[in-house]
């Protein structure tokens, strides 16, 4: 038997099987010890003195074991969030995806957006705030924003709407005035923003999506950023398979940069925006054209696409100012793959290989249009 004080290798990758299965979490290396720590302070909370008698509990399908990992998962999960993070995902919600959206629904003034793996709140409240601004009669919509997560304590910070100024730190002078009220050195979410946005604690792995009892379905937009890079990865495509469900016909599912990269995406439609790279649902029986202004994306389905968008050389002179764009879109997806990955339908470059040849022909290709 173990001591109460160390974990033996084989409970301990018992345990991180066990994790992994459950919620989707892996544990690296550079996390094991970090992870006995929380392990054996559960068990003291709940008064076990050997390893494998937890492992034992968390492994049994009962209900105490149920309220033991929502335990674990509060220790287990990073809480790192913050306002408008990621400043060009936000601005392409802000001129592009969300005014694609709301130009679709404008007969039926209904919206529907999932913030998966939202932590105590800041991404879903952005995206309340995004809406604010973009849609001058709000009140007459019917906006459904769910923020979901595993972590329950999350979840409950989260509805409190209650921020330090850390949280903060990338939002505008304009929105902090706007939208956020300082009490007692805290800043506290407005009122009007508040219930615009609804909490469901939920297993990404474990528990079903969609879930028209839980009306989480219908979704025109999901966004699950900084959710994947702690999953294995067949445990995100088994979301990702939740996620294709629980859209609607051409809705989006944005992630985070290459969090996605070696899955499997035939389901989606990848479109390639200078900002990032979006998914979307597609239909065979409906096909959708954006109205008015909005910019379209520059859309990917083959190889042979990408290949195009890396070798402008191959384009007519007349098209050299569409080809510097696709250029930049090229040089955009290049650097949200990892540096050393080596791409076999170009030459079987790594992407830092190719980043240096698009930019030495991207800087030819602009000298000659002056």
């Amino acid at each position: 038997m173990s001591t109460p004080y160390w974990l033996s290798p084989k409970i301990k990758q018992a345990f991180i099987r066990l994790i992994a299965h459950h919620t989707g979490l892996i544990i690296r290396e550079r996390d094991q010890a970090a992870l006995q720590e929380k392990i054996f302070a559960r068990m003291k909370e709940i008064k076990l003195t050997f390893p494998e008698d937890y492992y034992l509990l968390l492994n049994c399908p009962t209900w105490e074991a149920e309220q033991e990992w929502k335990n674990l998962v509060v220790l287990l999960t990073n809480l790192e969030s913050y306002f408008f993070r990621d400043k060009e995902q936000c601005s392409l919600l802000r001129t592009k995806i969300l005014p694609e959206l709301i130009q679709r629904h404008q007969g039926d003034k209904t919206l529907r957006i999932c913030s998966a793996g939202c932590s105590t709140g800041e991404e879903p409240y952005s995206l309340a705030i995004l809406l604010n601004e973009l849609i001058p009669d709000i009140k007459t919509w019917n906006l459904r924003i769910f923020g979901i997560d595993i972590n329950q304590d999350a979840l409950e910070k989260a509805k409190q709407g209650n921020y330090r100024a850390w949280s903060l730190r990338s939002i505008e002078p304009q929105i902090k005035q706007n939208y956020f009220q300082f009490i007692d050195n805290h800043y506290q979410i407005e009122p009007k923003i508040k219930p615009l946005v609804k909490w469901q604690q939920l297993n990404l792995v474990k528990d079903p999506l969609p879930q028209p009892n839980l009306d989480l379905q219908d979704f025109d937009l999901i966004i699950c950023r900084n959710v994947f890079i702690y999953f294995e990865s067949s445990a995100i495509a088994q979301v990702l398979d939740k996620f294709y469900h629980a859209l609607q016909p051409l809705g989006y599912l944005i992630t985070g940069h290459s969090e996605l990269y070696g899955q499997v995406l035939k389901q989606f439609q990848t479109n390639v925006f200078p900002e990032s790279l979006v998914y979307q649902r597609q239909t065979e029986s409906l096909v959708y054209t954006p109205v008015g202004d909005v910019p379209s994306p520059l859309t990917l389905d083959t190889e042979d696409d990408y290949t195009l968008a890396f070798h402008p050389e191959t384009l007519e002179d007349d098209l050299k100012k569409n080809t510097i764009k696709m250029q930049h879109v090229a040089l955009n997806l290049l650097k949200q793959l990892p540096p050393d990955t080596h791409l076999q339908k170009l030459g079987n470059l790594t992407a830092s290989e190719l980043i240096e040849q698009v930019e030495s022909s991207l800087n030819i290709i602009e000298q000659d249009s002056l």
